[in-house]
């Protein structure tokens, strides 16, 4: 006979977050004569949390990213958001989508929490950022006995603006 405990052990999985983030530059043309030019590239693109016993890690860390952010011929704000496609889906077990956070530094970068209702702020600024600031952005997922077995994944989108 086993107990709960034991049975909730077997069954832990492994959490899979993957991040659609290629290279990405945008040109905007103002109602000026001068254009903006905005480039963001995040790397690596899969973002993984190892399996682990909620009881001693209640909270799984992944690797760090590096989210690349350049704003060219800018003259007002501009704005970096992230936002998840859905909650976390392994057939039909879910892990919801807030139960991944991330801290991030060095500022303009900030730490937040994941959501697939809103876009979340990461980072923003005023004017241009030339050359290029990196920042690094360490996701955590709230461990649980909660979640079924298996592998999880989702896409969250990383969205560089400047209005």
């Amino acid at each position: 006979m086993t107990t709960p405990r034991a049975h909730h052990r077997r069954r832990a999985g492994c959490a899979i977050v993957r991040i659609t983030a290629v290279a990405l530059t945008v040109w905007l043309q103002a109602s000026w004569v001068t254009a903006q030019k905005l480039t963001l590239a995040v790397t690596p693109s899969t973002v993984s949390f190892a399996s682990a016993d909620p009881d001693t890690t209640p909270t799984i860390v992944a690797a760090p990213i590096t989210v690349s952010v350049r704003v060219q011929s800018n003259s007002g704000a501009w704005h970096l958001t992230v936002q998840a496609n859905g909650d976390l889906l392994s057939g039909g077990a879910t892990i919801d989508a807030t139960q991944v956070s991330w801290t991030a530094a060095p500022p303009p970068f900030q730490n937040g929490t994941l959501s697939k209702v809103a876009a979340q702020p990461i980072a923003s600024g005023t004017g241009n950022v030339n050359p290029a600031i990196n920042g690094s952005v360490v996701f955590r997922l709230a461990n649980s006995w909660n979640y079924s077995a298996g592998i999880y994944s989702q896409t969250i989108v990383f969205t560089l603006s400047a209005p």
